[in-house]
C-alpha cells in the first residue's frame, strides 16, 4: 500500500469514527422528570427519577431534565457522587440557544459551544459558564432554588 492511500484511509477511518460516536450519543434522548413541582422559590423533584429500570436490571441515571411553564428553558440535574447534584439552566451564554444532555456534558446545537457537567465551557464559541442554582437535598427530594 502506497503511503498516501494509507493516510487517507487511516485519516477517514478516524473521522467516520468520532463521528460515529458523537452520533450514537446524539440518539439516546434525555430522560424528562415525569413529576416536577415548584414550592415558593424551590424547584422539587423525587430523587427516584434518576432510577432507571431496563429489563429487570436497575441502575442510576447521571442527567435528568426538569421543566416547568414558569421556566422559559429546562433545566439540566447531573447526579455527580452519591447525594451530590448539579443543576444548570439549559440556555447557552453564547446566543441564548437550548443546550442539551449528552452523557456527561452539555451540547448547543446552535453553534457547538460544550459545557461540564458544572456548567463550565469546555469548548467554545461560548466563552461563559451556564447559569447554575443551588441545590440541596432530603431523603426523598431534590430542592432547586431558582431565587
Amino acid at each position: 500500500m502506497k503511503r498516501r492511500d494509507f493516510i487517507r484511509i487511516s485519516c477517514l477511518s478516524c473521522i467516520g469514527g468520532s463521528a460515529l460516536t458523537f452520533a450514537l450519543q446524539g440518539c439516546s434522548s434525555a430522560y424528562y422528570a415525569k413529576q416536577v413541582d415548584l414550592k415558593q422559590n424551590d424547584l422539587v423533584i423525587k430523587k427516584s427519577e434518576f432510577v432507571e429500570i431496563k429489563k429487570d436490571k436497575q441502575s442510576m441515571r447521571n442527567v435528568i431534565v426538569a421543566k416547568h411553564e414558569k421556566l422559559g428553558f429546562p433545566i439540566a440535574i447531573f447526579r455527580l457522587d452519591g447525594d451530590q447534584y448539579t443543576a444548570i439552566y439549559l440556555e447557552c451564554t453564547h446566543q441564548g440557544n437550548e443546550v442539551q444532555p449528552h452523557g456527561n456534558y452539555l451540547v448547543c446545537e446552535g453553534h457547538g459551544s460544550e459545557f461540564d457537567n458544572k456548567g463550565k465551557v469546555t469548548q467554545g464559541p461560548a466563552e461563559k459558564a451556564l447559569r447554575t442554582f443551588a441545590v440541596k437535598t432530603d431523603q426523598e427530594n431534590i430542592y432547586i432554588n431558582l431565587a
